[in-house]
This record gives structure tokens, sequence and C-alpha cells, in this order.
């Protein structure tokens, strides 16, 4: 019988991810490590919903973007890129969903500058982009078939496209975002403004974190 190629393993389902997942604001990772479970990791979402720190209820999904900026090393004699002719500048993060959930604290992480009017409570749009606006970490968080646990970081992030709030007849009002991460000083070029952490079930008890280097 003639062989037909294919990719799919006895553990290819339980790679897959499932769902839209969630996107959350603040959450503190900085006691993540390679032991982290994704029972203890789920605790943090839970506490994180819980505290508030959850975007809601999104539509359409969400995606995560990391674009390289590539520049290639030109030379004579070359007819085809080599490997060495090619460097990754920088990368570009992003993370995007469209938001349901039309709360105030939404509408100013949508807004990017706005504050909020100490004597009228109102939230205005203001021109200056200041550090206190940028968000100090953007996550989403997702399942794996397997129960194991996805989380993309994004630090600094800021939503770069502006706001436009969509309202219908018999629907509900939604908001497209696209945050983009940033780097909080140069001492940290090297790396893209994100992480991406998988959170081992405890019977395997072990988590892999990825950082996208920029030297390739």
């Amino acid at each position: 019988m003639a062989y037909t190629p294919s990719g799919l393993t006895p553990t290819s389902f339980n790679e897959m991810q499932l769902g839209a997942g969630a996107f959350f604001v603040g959450i503190d990772s900085s006691n993540i490590n390679a032991d982290t479970t994704a029972e203890e990791f789920g605790s943090v979402l839970q506490q994180a919903l819980e505290d508030g720190k959850s975007m809601g209820a999104t539509t359409g999904g969400g995606t995560f973007v990391a674009t390289p900026e590539i520049r290639q090393i030109e030379v004579d004699g070359m007819a085809y890129p080599v490997i060495g002719s090619t460097v990754f500048d920088s990368w570009d993060i992003r993370l995007t969903t469209t938001i349901k959930e039309i709360t105030k604290q939404n509408l100013q992480r949508a807004l990017a500058t706005s504050e909020t009017d100490p004597a009228t409570g109102a939230i205005l749009i203001s021109s200056t982009l200041l550090p206190e606006h940028y968000i100090s970490t953007l996550g989403w968080a997702g399942r794996l078939l397997d129960g194991r646990l996805m989380y993309i970081e994004l630090q600094n992030a800021l939503n770069t496209v502006g706001m436009t709030l969509t309202f219908v007849d018999k629907g509900e009002g939604s908001i497209a975002v696209e945050f983009r991460g940033h780097q909080s000083d140069l001492d940290k070029m090297q790396y893209a403004p994100c992480r991406i952490f998988y959170f081992e079930r405890s019977d395997s008890h072990s988590a892999l974190e990825v950082e996208i280097n920029d030297n390739v």
C-alpha cells in the first residue's frame, strides 16, 4: 500500500489550542517560574478575574502577531540570501481582539491617552502620551486540549489603532483593539516586548517560557 504523508501523530490533538481564551490586564507574572503548573496559573487567572483584571467578553477571538523587521545585507556576487546575510532588526508585537463589554475601564484602555476629569468623572482624551498611559502587562490566556495552559504577555501595551465604537440595532456594541508591545528601556533591546509561557499540568510539572530573540 502506498504511503500517505501525514503530520498526524498520537499526540497531535493534545497540542491543539481550544477556544477563544481570555484577555487579562495587569497580571503580575514576576512569580512565574519553570515549575509553575497549569493548575497554579489557573488560580492566578481566576483571582485576576475576581479582581476585575479581565477585559471581559470578546467576540471573534483574537490574534497574536509577531512580525520581524528584516534587513538583507546585499553584496556583489550574491544571487540569493545566504545564512548570515539576513538580519532581524526588531520585532513588531501585537495582540488584537474585539471587546464586547463596554466598561469605563475598557474604553480608557482603547483610548490609550484617556484621563478622568476629577470634577465631572467624564473621560477626557488627551493629546499627550505619558508613561502612565501604557498598560504594564496585557496578556491572553488559552487552553490546549490536554489541559495545559498557554499565556502570551505583552509588556507596556498600547492600543495603536484608536477607537471605533460600533453599535447596531438589535445587537451589541463592540470595540476592535490592536495593542502593541513596547520595551521599558534601552537595556532590553535584545528581546521583543513579550513573553510566551506554556504551563504543564501538575502530573507533568514543568513549564516552558519562550522569548523572541532579535539576534537571529
